[in-house]
């Protein structure tokens, strides 16, 4: 006997009359008439080379050959059956896996945040987050080791797409108990010879607030510089400064300094990074929607 000498309908055909035991309840569980069950049965016998059932009392009693052969057939069903519930639960987005990175603002707590609205949705689907600065972020898109990246305003390399997710508004941190403090709003002239924290020399951040502040004609005094948003909010809670930070930073820094709208107003780009070359994913496209729904919120 060859493999194409069997047929699926074959053996569908001995599942069912293992479990019904008649031909007439197997032909109804397989939606078929009773001569077309026998003939599947006869066939798969002289294909397999033994007898496969007794006829007793008119019910069929299976031999012991056909308990060996059958148990080997429910395993290969029981994975058949894997294969259909795994292609249903990939259709509903409820298995797979996506990687996405973020530079170290988003990271900390908004994209965990994101991720766990996301599985909460997909479960079953594996979430992995990396914490990188934008350009390795961009590079891992790129080389298609990451699905996204969530990212402040970057040049694009060749390789990626820029979805712009939306922009809001830097925030002003001052430490509780300052002067700014009881301003509702703080303003540029506001920050005239006071101690600053910044962003390290040569950031996107810092370029931005040094050209608002220099088209203002404010000098701040020089303090301490940082490359990450978090450790410029715990610099202004220590006392060393007032800074200015990106609004994912400012959502969670309330509780440890005074938040303040500043102006004139320095919007802050988002976006979601994806491969060029890569198709777009029904998970990559979701988590991006529960992105942009957490980040409207911040409005």
């Amino acid at each position: 006997m060859t493999e194409s000498e069997l047929s699926i309908r074959q053996v569908e055909a001995f599942r069912a009359l293992m479990q019904w035991r008649t031909v007439t309840r197997a032909a109804q569980a397989l939606g078929v008439s009773q001569p077309a069950v026998s003939r599947l049965l006869g066939d798969f016998e002289s294909n397999v080379g033994f007898a496969l059932f007794e006829r007793r009392q008119g019910r069929l009693w299976p031999t012991g050959q056909a308990h060996a052969l059958h148990a080997e057939v429910e395993r290969a069903f029981s994975g058949f059956d894997r294969v259909v519930q795994a292609a249903a639960q990939i259709r509903e987005q409820r298995r797979g896996a996506i990687c996405v990175a973020a530079a170290p603002e988003f990271a900390a707590d908004f994209l965990p945040r994101v991720a766990a609205a996301f599985a909460h949705e997909h479960q079953g689907v594996d979430v992995t987050l990396l914490t990188l600065d934008p350009l390795q972020a961009l590079e891992r898109v790129a080389a298609q080791r990451c699905d996204l990246a969530i990212v402040n305003d970057v040049v694009a390399p060749r390789g990626v797409r820029l979805e712009r997710l939306g922009q809001w508004p830097m925030r002003g941190i001052v430490p509780r108990g300052h002067r700014l403090a009881r301003k509702r709003t703080l303003s540029a002239v506001d920050c005239e010879g006071e101690a600053f924290v910044s962003f390290a020399a040569g950031t996107p951040a810092r370029l931005r607030i040094d050209r608002l502040f220099a088209e203002c004609g404010v000098r701040r005094a020089a303090g301490v510089e940082t490359d990450l948003a978090q450790a410029v909010v715990t610099l202004v809670e220590a006392g060393m400064g007032i800074a200015l930070i990106d609004p994912i930073t400012a959502a969670v820094a309330g509780a440890r300094v005074a938040v303040k709208r500043f102006e004139p107003a320095l919007a802050v780009p988002v976006n979601a990074v994806r491969n060029a070359q890569q198709a777009v994913t029904p998970l990559a496209d979701a988590f991006v929607q529960h992105a942009a729904a957490a980040l409207a919120r911040l409005k």
